[in-house]
């Protein structure tokens, strides 16, 4: 299911661009780009699912587990024709409910009170992009974001770890200034190896973004 969605935000952000070029020209004129995407939280969902409560008896369970999925923006400054070099933030939140489930005078369990909690991670990262095919269609280039990586929760506590982004492959397509974006990589968000925030998520993304 995730995998077609994306494929559809893909097509549907590609389809008034295919019609459009880029030449050396225009690459040379328009070195800055803007951008805004969304990726998944791939991730999120495998690490943070609903506990069950199944069994009769008084018990606190994490459940109604939501996702924001990733929503960043890029800038980039095109240096030359293969190498960019610009800055990246990434913001991602998990939203749950912390419920308390209790026992009626017949012993049957029933939902006593939930709690909406949630945390965050924001990731401000500089990044670089090699771009090493040119085509009046189509670009494709690899990517890698350094930076830092801040995780907070509903309590209001906030720790700061090391961020580190990568894209294997990406492929824009665009002509003049509008132009939109397919990546496939990873995110990663943590302290150290045991206080790991988020780990290889963000697989894929989707943006879009103009040239000036």
């Amino acid at each position: 299911m995730m995998k077609k969605l994306f494929i559809l935000l893909l097509v549907g952000s590609m389809i008034p661009l295919v019609c459009q070029a880029e030449t050396k020209e225009t690459r040379s004129a328009q070195r800055h780009e803007l951008r805004i995407g969304y990726g998944d939280p791939m991730f999120e969902t495998m690490r943070w699912r609903d506990e069950p409560n199944k069994l009769v008896v008084p018990m606190n369970v994490r459940q109604n587990y939501r996702y924001t999925g990733h929503i960043y923006g890029e800038y980039m400054y095109r240096v030359n024709s293969w190498f960019g070099v610009g800055g990246q933030v990434d913001f991602g939140a998990t939203m749950f409910d912390y419920n308390t489930y209790k026992l009626d005078d017949k012993g049957n369990q029933y939902l006593a009170s939930s709690d909406p909690r949630y945390f965050y991670d924001v990731c401000i990262m500089p990044s670089f992009r090699f771009t090493y095919f040119h085509h009046e269609w189509v670009n494709l280039y690899s990517g890698l974001q350094v930076g830092a990586g801040i995780h907070g929760d509903y309590l209001g506590r906030t720790e700061i770890g090391y961020a580190l982004g990568v894209t294997a492959l990406g492929l824009s397509v665009g002509r003049d200034h509008w132009f939109g974006t397919a990546e496939f990589g990873g995110l990663s968000n943590l302290q150290s190896l045991t206080a790991i925030y988020l780990m290889w998520t963000k697989w894929f993304n989707v943006s879009v973004g103009y040239r000036f």
